[in-house]
């Protein structure tokens, strides 16, 4: 595949991002910021921010979805800058850490921004403040890599230590710490269907549940450092880059790596990206390179060798491009190898060898279907032998000549032959309680004796006449439970239409309740998987229609009652409930009102941040993160009087206040540091800690010095 334009950075390139459908922004290693039109391929406007050189092969820069806001470390300064790529001006100054920041990542809704560092901690900032909001469990290690899910509810973060850190900021709550790396996470991302892929320092990928924490795949390990990976719109494929240069191709429904060789450039790849409207894979280089490749250019390519006939060049082209399977002409392609064997099939029923040959020639250069071709002409050496069988009514030989050849079962002759089965056993079944037709029955299946597939049943038409009536009846009568008990304790009856009909039956109704499902019609989905459990093929799949019907059901009870504590516990146990509607404006609510309780929290406004999320305070999913906002403007108060030239008593009673609430955590610890540094007298001795976990058991001052 060729690139479809080059640009020259001339600089690292440490992140892309593609905005709205046609923009994609660009930073340099020298923290220069272009923004390219895509529509017109040229490069539309940027600016320089003044800072040391950021880190290509780290996660030290991000950019908001929306593309409003930049963020980026400052190397030995403990510090990162949220920057506006609008007003091309400083934003805020952030940095709560005790070493270096090493990553940052924005969630998707653009209010967040975390920072974790190489002390081990992560934190989290409202944009618009620019204040610290919340801290996430703590890591023995580096913070190597951030990332947050699509609906902004989660955060993952990875580490030196080799672990995954998942905790849910909407309520502030730590859920687990995933272990499923043995070195470095290099990179993190999140899917939808609450999938995450996670890479590390050794080359491997791992795809996992976040909710669950349970790994699902482990994919084909590359073989150097992941670098980072991204994703088509529709999720159907993982693009990969490592140090070695090459573009990875995976399957997200398989998990198999298609290719090796998707894309080689000629320098260390840094920085992907898919930019789903115009359907372009942009990719940056360690050398400063901007290569867009329109991933669909090949389609134009594979056109012209099916209108040419080159079908082996086609097919060769699919192989090295594999998204081409998803293309209009690859189906147009498969439908014409299709339609070229049917017709061959028949010429050689016909004898016509040489037109079959010479109608299948343009396929012979493709490997696997140059075997398949082979085996059907090989097959064919003998089918005027089998044609002779079925024309002469000699079916056990022909039924035995059919399994040796398959081939021979896509053909009219063997067609015709089951239609005379189908017809005489229809007869024979519906005439079997008839003792006068007896020898007329013997006679219309006389040519089918013989053949093993089906003596049983023929056998079974004058021993197990009661069978076949039971049967009947229970399909009649709908008893699916006791009709697949008797199909299960005799087999050759699932030769019968009962039985094709009752699968058809099963496929309707497991249609009908998923259907109902998504329309909320849920007494009806306990109706129709009631029976559809008496399918042993539809069981598992009925067990979970019914019970993620009998949860919504209790879910939706419990919004219409406003047992809103219920019901975030109902979500914690059941994350698939955060995709509905109705939990979704629920979450809007509570987004609106813990923005403004965090320009509260900026300010060392307790009062207002009480008075704003009161109505939550009983829901005990929400009490972290209402905590982790009166925290932090208590903490904003401290360090505020540290600042001034107060007495140290002052000080010293608003630290053991805070730890009598809080308890002594990382932040206070670090205020105290910064006291002490400063020269101020504070004495903590015979201190009463509270637990963090029981703030608000506490009385809470608006002033942590009252």
């Amino acid at each position: 595949m060729q690139p479809l334009k080059i640009f020259t950075i001339k600089k690292a390139i440490s992140k892309l991002k593609a905005i709205n459908e046609d923009k994609l922004i660009v930073v340099d290693e020298s923290n220069t910021i272009r923004i390219f039109n895509l529509t017109e391929l040229k490069l539309d406007g940027g600016f320089k921010i003044n800072l040391p050189p950021n880190r290509p092969f780290s996660n030290s820069v991000d950019i908001s979805n929306d593309g409003k806001n930049l963020v980026m470390t400052i190397p030995k300064k403990n510090k990162a800058v949220i920057w506006s790529i609008e007003t091309k001006r400083l934003k805020h100054s952030i940095g709560w850490h005790k070493g270096e920041i090493e990553s940052v990542a924005f969630d998707y809704k653009n209010r967040y921004v975390a920072t974790g560092g190489t002390d081990g901690r992560t934190h989290l900032w409202n944009i618009d403040t620019g204040k610290m909001v919340g801290n996430l469990a703590p890591h023995s290690d580096y913070v190597t890599a951030i990332a947050f899910s699509q609906n902004s509810l989660w955060c993952a973060t990875g580490s030196y230590d080799k672990s995954i850190s998942i905790t849910n900021i909407s309520s502030m709550q730590f859920a687990y710490k995933m272990r499923i790396h043995s070195t470095m996470i290099t990179k993190i991302k999140f899917l939808k269907n609450f999938r995450m892929v996670s890479g590390d320092k050794e080359g491997n990928i791992v795809i996992s549940n976040y909710t669950k924490g349970k790994v699902e795949k482990r994919v084909h390990k590359l073989p150097d450092v992941v670098v980072d990976f991204t994703f088509d719109l529709n999720e159907k494929y993982m693009f990969a880059t490592t140090k070695n240069k090459n573009l990875f191709l995976y399957d997200l429904k398989t998990y198999e790596q298609l290719t090796d060789q998707f894309i080689k450039v000629n320098s260390t790849i840094t920085s992907l990206e898919f930019i789903p409207d115009l359907m372009y894979l942009a990719i940056g280089t360690e050398d400063g390179i901007l290569y867009i490749y329109d991933l669909l250019s090949d389609e134009k390519e594979l056109e012209q060798f099916i209108e040419e006939k080159k079908y082996g060049k086609a097919y060769e082209l699919v192989t090295k491009n594999p998204l081409l399977k998803e293309s209009i002409s690859f189906t147009h392609l498969e439908k014409i190898w299709e339609n070229s064997i049917n017709k061959a099939q028949k010429l050689l029923e016909k004898g016509q060898k040489d037109v079959a040959e010479q109608i299948l020639k343009p396929f012979m250069s493709i490997p696997a279907k140059r075997l398949f071709i082979q085996t059907i002409f090989k097959d064919f050496a003998d089918f005027e032998k089998f044609k002779t069988l079925v024309l002469k009514k000699k079916y056990p030989l022909a039924y035995s000549l059919a399994n040796k050849y398959p081939t021979f079962k896509q053909t009219s002759y063997y067609k015709h032959m089951e239609k005379e089965w189908k017809k005489a056993f229809t007869v024979a079944r519906q005439l079997m309680f008839d003792r006068s037709k007896e020898d007329y029955i013997k006679q219309i299946l006389l040519p089918f004796r013989g053949v093993p597939e089906k003596t049983a049943l023929i056998q079974s038409l004058s021993t197990e006449k009661e069978i076949y009536k039971l049967l009947k009846q229970k399909f009649a009568n709908k008893d699916f439970k006791g009709f697949f008990e008797l199909i299960n304790r005799y087999p050759f009856l699932a030769n019968l239409d009962e039985y094709e009909n009752a699968i058809s039956f099963g496929e309707k109704l497991h249609n009908a309740a998923q259907n109902a499902l998504k329309k909320g019609d849920y007494a009806q989905v306990l109706k129709y998987t009631k029976i559809l459990e008496n399918f042993p093929m539809f069981e598992q799949d009925a067990k979970r229609l019914k019970n993620k019907a009998m949860i919504l059901a209790n879910f939706m009870q419990l919004i219409a009652n406003k047992e809103y504590d219920k019901v975030y516990e109902f979500v914690q146990k059941e994350p698939f409930l955060e995709e509905i509607d109705d939990f979704k404006k629920l979450e809007q609510n509570w987004e609106n009102k813990i923005n403004k309780a965090e320009q509260y929290s900026a300010i060392g406004d307790v009062k207002h941040i009480l008075e704003t999320l009161k109505h939550y305070m009983k829901i005990k999913e929400k009490l972290p993160k209402i905590g982790e906002l009166i925290k932090a403007a208590y903490l904003y108060q401290i360090l505020s009087k540290l600042k001034e030239e107060v007495d140290d008593k002052l000080i010293e009673k608003g630290i053991r206040n805070y730890i009598k609430i809080f308890g002594v955590d990382l932040e206070i610890s670090d205020l105290i540091t910064l006291a002490q540094k400063s020269g101020r007298k504070i004495d903590l001795s015979n201190i009463e800690e509270g637990e963090r976990m029981f703030w608000y058991k506490n009385h809470l001052p608006n002033n942590i010095f009252e």
